[in-house]
C-alpha cells in the first residue's frame, strides 16, 4: 500500500547528485557488492552521499556499531534516501531496494550476485516459476499479473534498466549478453566484491568463527537446488566416522555453508570437533573463501571467486543438477578434469591428496586468467571510473 502513495510522489521529487543508495539480498542482508562498493565509497570518495537501505532491523543494529550510513526502506529517512538518489544498486534482484522508480536523472546498477555458469533469467529464479507452473494455465497467468503489479508497485524498475553489469573475463561477458536485453551494456571490470578478498588486514577483522585459527580449513559451498525448493545437499563425511577421524588427526576442520535459499530446508546445524554448519550463522561468503585453505563446491558460482586466492579447489558433482536442474552452460568436468568427484569415496581421496601435497589441484594461470582478466583487488575502482563515464556524470 505505501508504494500506492510513493510512486506518485516519486515524480515530483528530483534526484540528488552524488546520492547513491545500495541493498543486498532482498532487502536483508548486509553483503555481497552492495557492501564492498558501499564501503569502497566511504574511504575513497566521502563527498558522496552513500546509504544501505534495509528491511532488516538487525542489519541496521550492525551498521550502526559499524557507523556505516543506514535506514529502513520503510522509515522516512529510508524513503527521502531512496526517491532522491541518483544512482541505485542492488546485488540479488531490484527487489533489494524498494520504491526506486524510474525517472529522470536516475541510474541503476547490478553489482551481480554470481558469474553466469548455471543457466537462469536475467540471473533472477525464472526458471524455478516456470518449471511449478503450467504456463498456459490460469493460475499461472493470474500469478505473473499480480507479480507484475507488485513490481510495479513497490520496486519500480527492471533488469532491462540497468545502466551496465560487470562481468570478470571476456569469456564471462558472452555469457551475460545472453542473460540480459541488448540495452544493458556488459562490461569486464571484475565483480566489486572480490576486492575483499586481497584486503587482508580487512579480511582478518570481520567476523569469524573463534577456535579454529589453527585448524586447515576445508570448507564445503554447495548451490541450492530447485531454487530453494529441493532439498539440501548431503553433509560429506557426517557418518563415516574413518574419514572424521582422518581429519582430526591432520588437524582439519569441514566447514559446511549451504546455499542462503535452501536456509529454511535445515532442521538442525551439525557441530563437532571436525565437521561445523555454518549455514545460519550469517557469516559474509567473502569472508568464509578468504579463510579456507581448501574449497568444495559443486554448481555454485563461488569457485570463480576462490580462483583468485589460488589455493585447492574441489567439485563434489553428487548428483544429475545438469539435467534435472537449472542446467549448465558448459561442463566443469571438461574444464577442469582433475578437480572434479561424484561420490564421497573420490572426495576423500583428493582430500588426502592435498594435505600430501599442499599445492595439489591449484590452477593454473591459464585456466584462472580464463575467468578473471583482473586478479588486483581494484574492481571498486574501476567500477566507479566506469559510472563516471555514463552521460550526466563525467563532470562529478
Amino acid at each position: 500500500m505505501l508504494g500506492l502513495i510513493l510512486r506518485p510522489i516519486s515524480c515530483f521529487v528530483s534526484v540528488r547528485d552524488k546520492c547513491w543508495v545500495f541493498g543486498a539480498d532482498y532487502g536483508m542482508m548486509y553483503r555481497e557488492g552492495s557492501k564492498y562498493l558501499l564501503e569502497y565509497m566511504l574511504k575513497e570518495h566521502p563527498d558522496y552521499h552513500v546509504m544501505f537501505i534495509t528491511r532488516d532491523k538487525d542489519v541496521i543494529r550492525e551498521l550502526h556499531l559499524r557507523e556505516i550510513p543506514v535506514a529502513h526502506n520503510y522509515s522516512w529517512k529510508g524513503i527521502w534516501n531512496v526517491l532522491t538518489a541518483d544512482c541505485v544498486f542492488t546485488c540479488q534482484s531490484q527487489a533489494d531496494i524498494f520504491f526506486a522508480y524510474k525517472k529522470k536523472g536516475r541510474k541503476f546498477f547490478y553489482l551481480i550476485h554470481g558469474q553466469p555458469f548455471k543457466r537462469a533469467v536475467k540471473m533472477l529464479p525464472r526458471a524455478y516459476f516456470d518449471s511449478i507452473n503450467h504456463r498456459n494455465s490460469l493460475s499461472a497467468k493470474v500469478a505473473k499479473i499480480k507479480e507484475k503489479i507488485a513490481i510495479w508497485i513497490a520496486v519500480g524498475n527492471s533488469s532491462q534498466d540497468i545502466s551496465f553489469v560487470s562481468a570478470t573475463s571476456e569469456f564471462t561477458a558472452t555469457l551475460l549478453r545472453k542473460e540480459y536485453d541488448k540495452n544493458v551494456d556488459v562490461k569486464v571490470l571484475g565483480m566489486p566484491r572480490n576486492d575483499a578478498l586481497f584486503q587482508h588486514d580487512r579480511m582478518k577483522s570481520e567476523r569469524w568463527i573463534d577456535g579454529i585459527e589453527d585448524k586447515y580449513i576445508v570448507t564445503y559451498m554447495p548451490t541450492h537446488r530447485k531454487y530453494g525448493k529441493g532439498q539440501a545437499s548431503p553433509i560429506p563425511f557426517l557418518h563415516n566416522e574413518s574419514a572424521q577421524q582422518w581429519m582430526r588427526e591432520n588437524n582439519i576442520v569441514l566447514l559446511v555453508k549451504q546455499h542462503p535459499n535452501m536456509i529454511t530446508t535445515i532442521t538442525d546445524a551439525v557441530s563437532n570437533d571436525v565437521i561445523v554448519d555454518i549455514s545460519k550463522t550469517g557469516l559474509d561468503p567473502q569472508v568464509v573463501i578468504y579463510h579456507s585453505d581448501v574449497l568444495i563446491t559443486d554448481y555454485s558460482s563461488v569457485w570463480m571467486d576462490f580462483l583468485l586466492l589460488r589455493r585447492p579447489l574441489i567439485f563434489y558433482f553428487y548428483d544429475n543438477f545438469e539435467n534435472e536442474d537449472a542446467g549448465c552452460y558448459y561442463d566443469l568436468r571438461e574444464e577442469f578434469p582433475h578437480n572434479y568427484c561424484e561420490d564421497e569415496r573420490s572426495l576423500l581421496m583428493k582430500m588426502k591428496n592435498i594435505i600430501a601435497n599442499r599445492k595439489d589441484l591449484v590452477l593454473s594461470d591459464k585456466t584462472v586468467g580464463k575467468f578473471h582478466r583482473y586478479v588486483d583487488g581494484l574492481s571498486c575502482q574501476r567500477y566507479f571510473n566506469e559510472i563516471k563515464k555514463i552521460e550526466g556524470y563525467d563532470n562529478y
